[in-house]
């Protein structure tokens, strides 16, 4: 009986330690983005070309209207992604990579659901109501190296004046955000670097330590062995094959821990200008 609630145990405890997902690949998301722009509206999404920079190969679409100051860029997820930059340009039909420019910190994971984070201030950027402006998030799915592209089209307008022309929701209901610092972030065009987020080091769970009592402490007499030997003995064992297959699940890509990455620069060139750029990869 002492056996089987230390399994019990063990595994309600290892069970809410780990996630278990299979990693997504990008031909699950045809015709949605796995991060989605729902404020502002987001381009049309192909995931046969969605590694083509800077847009993920689609071309512009209806521009929303879209404060000087103040605006919001709200995102959903549908599955954890890595590397995380929002970028913007004030190029109406922009063609190049290096046309954009970073303003915030990389977000070094991002798990699934909702996030909000406060677009540029534009008017301080230089930029005028009428002006065009496209936002680019670009990201990489968790355990893929490929860089992936989506864009969104807005135009500017004077704050006072701004009337969103669609409800959305912004809020950081996620159950994973991780910020990078800022030497560990990438950097390219006009940045002006600062935090995206309230809390740059917070995880999707924390591990509970195992604790089993029992109030049976009277010796086994026809083994030789105490219950309270007994009862060690199988926590041991019990420990060691969770701990075996659990393992075995993450080599096999089945389950993450929530642990933050290491993170080392790379260099990143632009498709279209071979520029190498600072970019932050994060090792599998």
């Amino acid at each position: 009986m002492l056996f089987q609630t230390l399994v019990f145990s063990a595994a309600a405890t290892i069970a809410t330690a780990i996630s278990v997902d299979r990693r997504a690949a990008i031909t699950d998301f045809n015709g949605t983005s796995p991060i989605d722009f729902s404020w502002p509206p987001g381009r049309e999404f192909s995931s046969s070309t969605a590694t083509k920079a800077p847009c993920g190969g689609s071309p512009a679409g209806t521009r929303a209207s879209y404060p000087l100051s103040g605006g919001e860029i709200a995102l959903t997820t549908k599955t954890l992604v890595d590397g995380v930059n929002i970028l913007w340009t004030n190029e109406t039909d922009p063609s190049r990579f290096h046309a954009f420019s970073t303003y915030t910190n990389t977000l070094s994971e991002l798990g699934a659901g909702h996030y909000c984070q406060a677009a540029p201030d534009f008017s301080s950027l230089g930029l005028k109501a009428g002006d065009d402006v496209t936002l680019m998030i670009m990201y990489n799915l968790d355990g893929v190296t490929d860089n992936y592209y989506y864009c969104a089209d807005v135009n500017l307008v004077a704050t006072d004046e701004f009337k969103p022309s669609e409800q959305y929701m912004c809020s950081n209901l996620t159950s994973t955000i991780y910020e990078a610092s800022s030497d560990d972030s990438m950097k390219v065009g006009q940045t002006s670097s600062s935090s995206s987020t309230t809390s740059s080091d917070t995880t999707s769970s924390e591990i509970a330590q195992p604790s089993v009592t029992s109030g049976n402490s009277s010796s086994n007499s026809s083994s030789g062995i105490s219950g309270a030997a007994g009862g060690g003995i199988g926590a041991a064992v019990t420990i060691v094959v969770i701990a075996a297959l659990a393992a075995a699940a993450y080599v096999s890509g089945y389950v993450r821990f929530g642990k933050k990455r290491p993170v080392v620069l790379e260099d990143h060139a632009s498709d279209s200008t071979g520029v190498p750029i600072k970019a932050a990869k994060f090792q599998l």
